[in-house]
């Protein structure tokens, strides 16, 4: 149950730290790449303007994956996919084709398309670990656990050093209850990547569903800053019904870095739970 209510704090967790690993996006509207001043991330963003020249100076699937990669980080899904379809329409066998298409999918929330992308992306690429890890997660997000498992482990034998594979098996395994497992994965997830702020959120979610916050917050620090470490640590507070800690935990947060709406309103949040929970004693 503890370990429950901290995967569902975890989708709290990610807004502010960054974590990927069960985040999904949904594009219920279009999302535009022109910005409310007029200046278009095309025009503003270097690293895009020079993916989409050089797929007009030569037209080809990878020039095309290439301007869908920088749409993709900067959270452009709508025009990324627009360019994976034509990076398709020119390979239709494409692996990295289809397992952006998935990912995009996936984070859009529907699953059923996702799916059939990731299965072409390891169809296509047997040997490729990213389009195992890609498939996990989408099993994973329709519930497929096992199956899920299997990709992610098959991920990781074909590339020791697959992080995000890792991570995406810690925490499996952390919702699954299996928290010496997960803790193993990922901190191997971590020495692979020492970067890869998801890998050390996770680990944080497995030390806290042990009790241990104080090593939670270390690896939510290793994450981020220490206002984002504190406010996870809030989150995990209140998933649980702790609600003075939590808002003590906020109020941490709002000190490191006063401008923190985000913590704020949790702050508010939890001390009105409190008073609500102290009054029913």
């Amino acid at each position: 149950m503890r370990a429950h209510l901290l995967a569902v704090a975890l989708l709290s967790v990610a807004v502010l730290s960054g974590c990927a690993t069960g985040s999904m996006r949904r594009a219920d509207v279009a999302q535009k790449p022109t910005s409310l001043s007029g200046v278009t991330v095309e025009s503003s963003d270097p690293r895009l303007a020079a993916a989409i020249l050089a797929e007009a100076v030569r037209p080809a699937a990878d020039s095309s994956l290439q301007v869908a990669r920088e749409y993709v980080r900067l959270g452009v899904l709508d025009a990324a996919f627009k360019c994976t379809e034509r990076a398709l329409k020119r390979e239709p066998h494409d692996a990295a084709a289809h397992d952006l298409t998935a990912r995009i999918w996936r984070d859009w929330g529907i699953q059923e398309k996702a799916l059939v992308h990731a299965h072409r992306a390891v169809y296509y690429a047997p040997e490729w670990s990213g389009a195992y890890n890609t498939l996990g997660t989408v099993l994973d997000a329709i519930g497929r656990r096992d199956e899920a498992r299997t990709a992610f482990v098959r991920a990781f034998e074909l590339d020791p050093e697959a992080s995000w594979a890792l991570s995406n098996l810690c925490y499996l395994e952390f919702r699954a209850g299996n928290l010496d497992e997960a803790r193993s994965r990922c901190e191997a997830a971590v020495r692979a990547s020492p970067a890869l702020a998801a890998a050390h959120n996770n680990l944080a979610l497995t030390h806290a569903a042990s009790g241990d916050m104080a090593a939670a917050r270390g690896a939510f620090l290793e994450a981020g800053d220490a206002a984002t470490a504190s406010y996870n640590i809030g989150i995990l507070y209140l998933a649980e019904g702790r609600y003075a800690e939590a808002a003590n935990a906020f109020q941490q947060a709002i000190d490191a870095r006063p401008a923190f709406t985000a913590a704020k309103t949790r702050a508010h949040e939890a001390r009105m739970k409190a008073l609500v929970a102290d009054d029913r004693r």
